[in-house]
């Protein structure tokens, strides 16, 4: 009797142990969010364009900005040359045939100089290589989840596929593009069956080395290691609390809405009170670097980090092209 009441004892003792380490660990990762550094105000230019689209999602790649529009069943995908907005290409047709989408295209996200466009098939992921703005077909991706949507697509060192599992849950998952295997997970914790409004709902992006998530209830951004898919840094704001209001968007606080990851940098869109919108601009080690105040909601952005320009849409406001904000 009194061997087993000490083997219980240690057992307590190595349990409350771990989960003081655990706790210990987290609070070492964590740090608040520094004060910006740079402050400033952009008015948008309006770049004007003869194709009629409305954007879902952009990306900038050596020069070229890709634009995708899943009502546009006739041209789906554009491509145009910067800094002069000319139309190299417009097309991609939903249907069932071959080159056609069967899906909504998606543009996933990669900070490497290639295009990837996923949306021909549920399982399939097409890599185009860019040579004087001409996009010629590298190789085609069969993804092993095909038996569901996923979100937030990376290709990250051109071999490995990083996203979300939302609608479905929180989680954060890792492919292996060479051997078709799922090789990490980063479960993320439920608060509430209405995933659209849980606590610990993001947006994820990701560079080669560093998967970056940031909340979009609360003024929290969450660093993993690609590597072994661990939290290694967290940036908070305790000042702002969560306020959330289920099935009611109108009444619901959103702190984070958009995430773009570049080659130096990332960048958070962050709501205003009034018209316009906030970018907030990070580096990869958790130092704030600059805040931008914008005059436009932009619905979708992208960076081109070498000419300091970030470029963005809202049909709202100009449907007849793209919106420039020259930012250095």
């Amino acid at each position: 009797m009194k061997k087993t009441t000490y083997l219980l004892l240690i057992y307590t003792l190595i349990i409350i142990a771990c989960s003081g380490q655990t706790c210990a660990q987290r609070q070492a990762f964590s740090q608040e969010i520094e004060p910006f550094p740079v402050k400033k105000s952009f008015c948008a230019e309006k770049i004007r364009v003869n194709e009629i689209f409305s954007p879902d999602g952009i990306v900038i790649k050596k020069g070229n900005l890709f634009v995708t529009d899943s009502r546009n069943n006739d041209a789906m995908i554009y491509q145009y040359s910067l800094p002069r907005f000319h139309c190299i290409y417009q097309g991609g047709v939903k249907g069932g045939g071959k080159d056609e989408f069967q899906i909504s295209p998606t543009l996933c996200k990669t900070v490497s100089d290639k295009v990837y466009i996923w949306g021909y098939t549920p399982f399939l992921i097409k890599c185009f290589m860019l040579d004087n703005n001409h996009m010629s077909l590298e190789k085609e991706i069969k993804l092993p989840i095909s038996d569901r949507i996923v979100n937030f697509m990376n290709v990250v060192n051109d071999s490995l596929l990083i996203y979300s599992t939302f609608p479905y849950k929180l989680n954060i998952e890792k492919v292996n593009l060479n051997t078709m295997q799922i090789t990490g997970q980063i479960l993320i914790e439920q608060k509430q069956k209405e995933l659209f409004f849980d606590e610990n709902r993001g947006y994820l992006a990701a560079n080669d080395s560093l998967i970056i998530y940031a909340y979009t209830y609360k003024k929290q951004i969450d660093f993993y290691r690609v590597s072994d898919m661990k939290l290694c840094k967290r940036l908070i704001d305790n000042t702002v609390v969560p306020y959330i209001i289920v099935n009611n968007i109108k009444e619901t606080k959103f702190c984070q809405r958009e995430l773009v990851a570049g080659k130096r940098y990332f960048y958070i869109r962050c709501p205003k009170k009034e018209k316009g919108c906030f970018i907030e601009v990070f580096d990869y080690s958790g130092h704030s670097v600059a805040k931008y105040e914008l005059d436009v909601l932009l619905y979708a952005f992208d960076v081109d980090e070498e000419n300091g320009i970030i470029y963005g849409y809202n049909g709202d406001i100009f449907e007849d092209g793209f919106l420039k904000y020259t930012i250095l």
